[in-house]
């Protein structure tokens, strides 16, 4: 990039890499470029996961069916957002789906359900991970992950329902009850309360 494209913006992570274009012709010219350097250094690029993406915004509007990629944990896609002057058509980064799939298998392999103990005990093992997740991925577009904490709710309540020997509705009244003594227990509860 720095020999033939010096003026070209774009992010490197490890093996992955966006690159900026502003046409689709420099996009496919730049591919095939970066493909020959690639073989110079005795690699290649990765056909499956390299693409060239429209970027559909407010600005440029044009149609395009492959409009989104994932990069580093999220997934870059057109979406419709709120601003002061009303709803705009923005690309931006929301938490990919294979990333929630990875969180909730990690907080199934933490067995969430079969913890015997206090909510508080609880609340002390389970924080520290979702503090990092939240950190991590409510960094941008943070109210793309509300269905992963109402997820993470739902098997607080499959707790209870085991660990309190309660019905559904009384595990969430119990539940809600701990909420409203302490608002801040579980990290998640600021963005999604249960």
């Amino acid at each position: 990039m720095q020999k033939t494209n010096p003026h070209t913006r774009f992010e490197r992570y490890c093996d992955d890499i966006i690159v900026h274009c502003d046409t689709e012709r420099q996009a496919q010219d730049l591919k095939v470029r970066i493909n020959e350097r690639m073989k110079e250094c005795q690699l290649e690029l990765h056909e499956g996961k390299t693409k060239i993406v429209y970027c559909k915004n407010v600005i440029n509007r044009g149609a395009n069916t492959n409009s989104a990629f994932d990069f580093l944990g999220y997934t870059f896609r057109p979406r419709v957002c709120k601003a002061k002057s009303g709803p705009m058509l923005l690309f931006v980064p929301c938490m990919s789906e294979s990333s929630m799939k990875g969180v909730r298998t990690k907080v199934k392999d933490f067995g969430l359900t079969r913890f015997k103990g206090k909510v508080q005990e609880l609340s002390q093992k389970l924080n520290p991970k979702i503090q990092g997740w939240m950190g991590y991925y409510c960094k941008f577009s943070k109210w793309a992950t509300v269905k992963l904490w109402r997820w993470i709710n739902l098997k607080l309540y499959r707790w209870v329902m085991k660990n309190k020997g309660l019905s559904k509705l009384r595990a969430i009244r119990w539940l809600q009850n701990v909420f409203k003594k302490e608002p801040n227990l579980f990290a998640h509860w600021q963005l999604c309360r249960p």
